[in-house]
């Protein structure tokens, strides 16, 4: 097993509900999340729940601009950092966003987070933070676990992105994750 798998391990176990499942972002799933943001209207990604990096590897790659990475939890705070120098890390959470980053400054938002485990309350801070870092026509790009998928907060979840974005999409659902996820991506009105 890889550091990062371990580490990703040992994070689920110290907190058991701040990880959304126990297994990394698959490959696909993170180049679909990297393919919607690199779809943006201008630079720059900030990723929420970066974990041990699954996704901000690909980022890296495949995203324009600089890639700020928010993580929770700071023993995967710093090995991200460590493993991932050009990436500015920061250890907080997804709720901290508009304190951290300026309004409508970045092209993309892609978040990997629990929203089925989280209060509606925090859910909603967490969305009203990233409408306001993104630029007009930014792009948000998350999604659900399927095992989530039918839980009472994930179609809660679903109302309140169509309150805070113009558009969103779902699915296709991405059989090559363990568990399966179903991607979602919203955009803010072009026009502010």
């Amino acid at each position: 097993m890889d550091r990062a798998a371990v580490e990703f391990l040992k994070a689920a176990a110290r907190r058991p509900l701040g990880v959304a499942t126990v297994f990394p972002t698959s490959r696909a799933l993170a180049e679909r999340m990297v393919e919607a943001a690199a779809s943006s209207p201008t630079d720059g990604v900030v990723e929420l729940g970066a974990g041990t990096g699954a996704i901000t590897r690909h980022l890296v790659s495949g995203a324009r601009g600089r890639v700020t990475a928010l993580e929770i939890d700071p023993e995967m705070a710093r090995f991200l950092g460590v493993r991932f120098p050009e990436v500015q890390v920061v250890c907080s959470g997804a709720e901290d966003l508009s304190k951290l980053v300026a309004p409508r400054s970045v092209g993309a938002v892609v978040a990997s987070l629990p929203w089925t485990m989280l209060p509606l309350l925090t859910q909603e801070r967490i969305l009203a933070a990233v409408r306001t870092v993104l630029v007009p026509g930014g792009i948000f790009a998350t999604y659900l676990c399927l095992n989530a998928y039918m839980h009472p907060k994930a179609r809660t979840f679903g109302g309140r992105m169509r309150a805070h974005f113009t558009r969103v999409e779902e699915g296709p659902i991405e059989w090559r994750n363990l568990p399966p996820a179903v991607p979602w991506c919203a955009w803010t009105p072009r026009q502010p």
